[in-house]
C-alpha cells in the first residue's frame, strides 16, 4: 500500500466506523419509539443530520487532501456538499417535525438517490484493482433505497425507522469490507 493511499483508506475507514455506529443507533432507536414516538422522531432525525454533516466534512477533507486526480476529487467533494446541504435541511425541517414528516423521507430519499449517483460515478472513475463490484453494489443499494422511498407510501414512525436503521448500517458493513478490499491508487470510496 503506497503512503498516499494511507489517508484515503482512513477516512474511507471512518466513514464505514461512522454508518455501522448510526445504523446501531437506528436500531436502538425502534425501541424508543415504542414509548416515545415524537422524541423519537427529532432525536433519528438529527442523527441522521449529525451523520450526514460528518460524512460530507469527511468527503470535502478527502477532496482537499487528493492533489493528484481532479475528477475523482470532484466526485467527492460533490459527495460532501451534497451531504452537508441535506445536514442542513434536515436540520431545518426538524423545526417543523409534526407537519413534515413525509418531507423528510421525500430529503432522505433525495439524499440516497444523489449519493448512489456519484457513487456510481465513482465505481467508473476511480483506478481500483480489486473492489469494484463491492463499490456497484453499494451505489446500487443506494439507488434502490432512494427509489424505493419515494415509491413506497410513507411509513409510520417505526418502519421508516428500521428502513433507514438498515440501510445505514449495510452501506457501514460494505464500507469496512471495501476499506479492506481494495488495491491500487484511490480517494476515499463513497
Amino acid at each position: 500500500m503506497a503512503s498516499d493511499d494511507l489517508p484515503g483508506r482512513l477516512v474511507l475507514g471512518l466513514r464505514a466506523l461512522l454508518a455501522v455506529l448510526f445504523g446501531l443507533t437506528g436500531f436502538s432507536m425502534v425501541v424508543l419509539a415504542v414509548f416515545l414516538p415524537r422524541v423519537t422522531t427529532v432525536l433519528i432525525v438529527k442523527f441522521f443530520a449529525g451523520y450526514a454533516l460528518l460524512d460530507g466534512l469527511l468527503c470535502i477533507t478527502a477532496a482537499a487532501r487528493a492533489m493528484r486526480r481532479p475528477l475523482p476529487r470532484s466526485l467527492v467533494a460533490l459527495e460532501g456538499l451534497v451531504e452537508v446541504g441535506t445536514a442542513v435541511a434536515a436540520f431545518v425541517l426538524i423545526r417543523g417535525l409534526g407537519q413534515r414528516r413525509p418531507g423528510i423521507l421525500v430529503l432522505i430519499a433525495a439524499w440516497a438517490l444523489a449519493i448512489g449517483v456519484l457513487q456510481i460515478a465513482w465505481t467508473f472513475a476511480v483506478d481500483i484493482h480489486r473492489g469494484r463490484l463491492l463499490l456497484a453494489i453499494l451505489a446500487a443499494f443506494s439507488v434502490g433505497f432512494g427509489l424505493f422511498l419515494l415509491a413506497s407510501p410513507p411509513p409510520d414512525l417505526l418502519t421508516a425507522i428500521w428502513r433507514l436503521a438498515v440501510y445505514v448500517l449495510f452501506v457501514g458493513v460494505l464500507r469496512i469490507v471495501l476499506t479492506f478490499r481494495l488495491q491500487g491508487p484511490l480517494l476515499p470510496v463513497p
